[in-house]
């Protein structure tokens, strides 16, 4: 359940997904179908480590509200872990960032409660 641009997997009850590159139109297929098979699987807590993403376009932001709604609806919770300031700044600036649960890092995420 990985591919080349995304690493997936199980830390306890949840599942981490390590994007590689930009969270954009070219990578959003691919994490909708991940996002999909995680979601089958009836795991509803997804941690999305962005320590490699350098930039989301709004396809991507599109993307990760579609995800947040999913796992919302199901009881669950959408995490990101590691943005850098560009990525923080894309969600401040369109005031996602009250909405999303955003830690500083994969620990802190993995351990937070949302």
């Amino acid at each position: 359940m990985a591919s080349a641009q995304f690493h997936v997997a199980t830390v306890g009850v949840n599942t981490v997904v390590a994007i590689k590159d930009s969270l954009t139109h070219l990578a959003c297929e691919d994490l909708q179908k991940i996002f999909n098979e995680v979601v089958s699987k009836a795991r509803n807590k997804v941690v999305l480590d962005f320590k490699a993403v350098s930039s989301i376009d709004s396809q991507g932001l599109e993307l990760l509200l579609a995800m947040h709604e999913t796992l919302a609806n199901s009881g669950g919770v959408l995490k990101m872990a590691c943005l850098n300031a560009a990525c923080r700044d894309i969600l401040v600036v369109t005031r996602l960032i009250n909405l999303f649960h955003v830690y500083a890092d994969l620990p802190e995420a993995l351990r937070g409660e949302a």
